[in-house]
């Protein structure tokens, strides 16, 4: 089994993430599950492991969400 160990998501409008402006660009997008299952696929990972953008209870809550809704 190949496990992704570090992988962050984020929906932009959600407003916790501070640190993210629209000169990141190519950052400066929301990045969800779907976004990341075609890499996941052609390099062969099994699993990955989320990690959060940012420090906050409503975080927590969209990850958890997010991982409730995926495999």
């Amino acid at each position: 089994m190949r496990i992704d160990s570090h992988q962050h998501y984020w929906k932009i409008n959600r407003g916790d993430y501070g640190w993210m402006s629209p000169d990141f660009t190519v950052l400066y997008r929301d990045y969800l599950p779907e976004d990341l299952l075609p890499h996941l696929d052609r390099h062969k990972i099994d699993k990955s492991v989320i990690v959060q953008a940012a420090d906050t209870v409503a975080e927590t809550d969209f990850i958890l969400e997010l991982a409730e809704g995926n495999d």
